[in-house]
């Protein structure tokens, strides 16, 4: 009985572990999306928010984040362009409802008049 429980808790901290680590990995890999969403754009362009809505949705399905449209929010305020992307990775699904999940949450914003230098390839 007692070596039932204690795998049963080592199964438990196993799961733990990989639902963080795979939490982890998708903020990084989303962050990362959208700082590249920024660098896309050529000298003296704007930024279009339709453009990198579609490269962040693009690239992060592509990665294996199933993120939708209502996920991706790309709103111009004045000078300043704001990416939010809001999604959950799923921790526990029974009968295929998800029971638990750990929500996740990346915002930047730029200035339409800023211009990193992209280096020379």
């Amino acid at each position: 009985m007692r070596m039932i429980f204690w795998m049963l808790v080592v199964v438990g901290l196993c799961w733990v572990f990989y639902a963080g680590a795979m939490s982890v990995w998708q903020y990084f890999q989303v962050a990362g999306t959208v700082d590249e969403a920024f660098e896309q754009r050529n000298v003296g362009q704007s930024f279009e928010p339709r453009q990198i809505r579609a490269y962040v949705l693009r690239v992060a399905n592509e990665a294996g984040i199933p993120l939708t449209e209502r996920d991706v929010s790309v709103i111009p305020i004045g000078d300043q362009i704001v990416v939010e992307v809001v999604w959950s990775f799923p921790v526990l699904i029974v009968k295929g409802a998800v029971v638990l999940a750990v929500p996740l949450s990346v915002k930047r914003q730029r200035a339409q008049g800023e211009l990193k230098p992209v280096p020379y390839r």
